[in-house]
């Protein structure tokens, strides 16, 4: 489905082509403005790829497939198509007055025709959408032919000092390189990498000294391809005219302080009346995007469902409210939006022990582990920032806290209502008989510090059927609070601080047949398996 707007005015302005609205197959609808950078994010094979080559097919009347991820589409077609500097660009006249260009011939009547009905022919989209695959990135950098100047990205790269002089900062910072444009080859213009010589220390007679040296250096195209296809993005973000580029996995080739500073550096100098549709894999990319803190950003996390694709959309407002802290923005949480389920922790150590623990349950079955991540947030009192900001994205999310939460009310109710929860129908009634029974009851002789080391069962009177009540909806909404008090009391015969238990405890234990941690394999698989009824 197309609903198309095309607009002009009487100044016959350049034209443009936009993505006005998209609607995905589960019917979320995505508002975008010309300047919109939308990255899709999410496990594999949930439709991150396919989103680009859907957007890209819609503009091809050559493809007759149905779109898979997208419903529907709304374009806004912008200017003139006859816009005088826009044909001499890309098309010539030949004496019948046809205009020419690597679609074949096309009648100018049929061109404003075509332009005016919002839709194009001829493979003519292709001046107005760009899909930057690994593929064309790596040689998009390559040696450019003197006689197929045609308005390149490496010819505006040679005719403009100033942007060659902004991408090679860029490529510097991430190479440790110059990137430097060769004017004196005499059939190509090639772009070499290395410390070039200073241009202010060579007068025009030294021209010859000056460009033997640059000729010296190494070229680009030699390079490896992480080298060529960062500067191929480079080059389009400085150079292209396109108003829609699609990029696939730019983070390709490239190692995690460099697919950052590539984010940073395309939501940085994106054009104002440029749509950037990117599909990643890189927590880091993604960071980088973020670190910018711009206000046309818009993440969306995709999740599968049999044939249907679930949309989940973060806008840059919503991106600022949720991820701006400095939890979330420098640590791995982010990457969480890339595994199929976040189990999120109180300490580094508990993630440890617990990640062995899967992996040797599932390793011993001759299975592979699921895709989970494991993350931490030092200590219960971040959990329900991380848990908040991760519902948020669509990604399902589990928490472990130890016992002693029950009796941090000021924690334990804005965690659980992160969760979905609501204290006061679903859970208010119980821990108030459990907050009597252990602060009130005089019969009680077991207080808070011993249940942190004994969990549940140091319940007395009528706390333990309260607590029953509470942990079956923690449990539904994906909370799981540990019942044996804290990770160490899994084996109390080792009486160690939690790091050296944990040591301990992976260094000599079969983890996946040992008795002593019967109940620790029970506790985890259940975490992992029960369906919460928030985002599963």
């Amino acid at each position: 489905m197309n609903n198309g707007i095309a607009l002009s005015s009487a100044a016959a302005h350049r034209p443009q082509l936009f993505l006005k609205t998209i609607t995905f197959n589960d019917g979320t609808q995505l508002t975008l403005n010309p300047s919109s950078i939308v990255v899709f994010t999410g496990a594999n094979n949930t439709g991150k790829s396919q989103v680009l080559k859907d957007i890209e097919r819609h503009f091809d009347p050559g493809h007759l497939g149905e779109p898979v991820v997208i419903r529907a589409f709304e374009d806004e077609y912008l200017g003139s198509i006859e816009e005088s500097t826009f044909l001499k660009e890309y098309f010539s006249e030949n004496e019948e007055g046809l205009l020419l260009n690597t679609g074949g011939r096309i009648d100018r009547r049929m061109l404003r025709e075509a332009w005016a009905g919002c839709r194009l022919f001829n493979g003519l989209y292709r001046l107005f959408v760009k899909r930057l695959s690994s593929e064309v990135r790596l040689t998009g950098a390559d040696a450019l032919r003197r006689d197929y100047l045609n308005g390149s990205a490496i010819y505006i790269l040679y005719s403009h000092r100033e942007i060659e002089k902004q991408i090679s900062q860029y490529f510097r910072e991430a190479f440790g390189e110059e990137l430097i444009v060769n004017r004196r080859d005499v059939t190509t213009i090639p772009l070499h990498i290395g410390a070039g010589p200073d241009s202010d220390n060579y007068k025009i007679s030294q021209e010859d000294t000056y460009y033997g040296q640059i000729a010296n250096l190494p070229k680009l195209q030699d390079q490896g391809d992480g080298m060529r296809s960062f500067a191929s993005i480079l080059l389009d973000t400085f150079t292209s005219t396109h108003t829609i580029t699609l990029i696939d996995e730019p983070e390709a080739f490239l190692h995690p302080p460099q697919e950052r500073l590539l984010g940073k550096m395309l939501a940085k100098n994106n054009k104002k009346e440029r749509q950037l549709f990117i599909s990643t894999h890189s927590a880091e990319f993604l960071q980088g995007l973020l670190d910018v803190d711009s206000e046309n950003v818009t993440v969306v996390r995709i999740s599968r469902e049999k044939n249907i694709n679930k949309i989940n959309c973060l806008d840059s407002g919503n991106i600022k409210t949720l991820w701006g802290k400095p939890l979330l923005r420098y640590s791995n949480i982010l990457s969480g939006l890339f595994h199929e389920q976040v189990i999120v922790c109180e300490s580094d150590y508990d993630c440890l022990f617990y990640q062995a623990l899967i992996n040797a349950i599932y390793e011993s079955k001759n299975e592979f582990s699921p895709n989970i991540l494991f993350t931490h947030c030092g200590g219960k009192t971040r959990v329900r920032d991380v848990v908040s900001a991760l519902n948020a994205v669509g990604v399902s999310v589990r928490a472990i806290c130890d016992f002693d939460l029950l009796n941090s009310s000021q924690i334990f109710k804005p965690l659980i209502k992160a969760f979905g929860v609501n204290w006061e129908k679903e859970l208010s009634t119980y821990m108030k008989t459990i907050y009597d029974e252990v602060n009130g009851s005089q019969e009680s002789t077991v207080g808070w510090s011993d249940l942190k080391k004994i969990g549940k069962s140091g319940f007395t009177g009528s706390a333990p059927a309260a607590y029953e009540q509470v942990e079956t909806v923690c449990k539904a909404a994906g909370l799981f609070i540990v019942p044996v008090g804290e990770m160490e009391c899994f084996d109390k015969t080792i009486n160690k601080e939690k790091k050296d238990w944990v040591f301990h405890v992976l260094e000599n234990y079969n983890l996946a047949n040992d008795s002593r941690l019967k109940d620790a394999r029970k506790f985890i698989q259940e975490v992992i398996t029960t369906n919460s009824k928030v985002n599963d």
